[in-house]
């Protein structure tokens, strides 16, 4: 029994420096300061492959250049998408036009994708946490999960450890 406690106990503490690290990402993406995403396809490989998750910071557009990788919004949603920049002008407005495409076998994919002073280009890359992390949001794995995570938390608390030999009856 101690052992399952001591196993339980050990799952939780990596639940809870999962879940810090998850609110640090999320403070930050509030704040401006960073914005994660999964990279959906191998269309970056070999600096990205499907599934990893990755962290983008803030760059001023400017420094840009053709060969780049950066992250952008998809039009109406909150997620980014991460591409090759083919080209990229200044706007007479100060906006910038960036010309992207996600998979340079494709040049016919290429978009233009209008920004203002500042893109987002990763700079972190964590492998393979994406893909757990979007697998763990589905509710046929979730589900599950988190039943497990109950279990654990019954079996930390209501199992108690090894009595002391003062504690014993003699």
């Amino acid at each position: 029994m101690a052992a399952i406690r001591r196993l339980a106990i050990a799952l939780l503490a990596l639940s809870a420096l999962a879940a810090a690290i998850t609110a640090v990402l999320w403070g930050a993406a509030l704040a401006g300061l960073a914005h994660t995403s999964v990279i959906a396809t191998d269309a970056m490989r070999p600096a990205f492959v499907t599934g990893d998750l990755v962290v983008s910071t803030p760059v001023p557009a400017a420094e840009l250049r053709p060969g780049d990788i950066i992250s952008l919004p998809i039009a109406g949603a909150t997620q980014l998408v991460t591409e090759r920049v083919i080209e990229i002008s200044r706007l007479p407005d100060g906006e910038w036009s960036i010309i992207a495409r996600s998979d340079e076998a494709e040049p016919a994919v290429a978009a233009e994708h209008i920004v203002g002073a500042r893109a987002w280009q990763p700079t972190v890359r964590v492998p393979v946490v994406g893909g757990v992390a979007a697998a763990v949001l589905e509710p046929q794995v979730g589900l599950p999960l988190l039943a497990l995570f109950g279990a654990l938390v019954a079996a930390a608390m209501l199992w108690r450890g090894p009595r002391s030999t003062a504690e014993r009856p003699a």
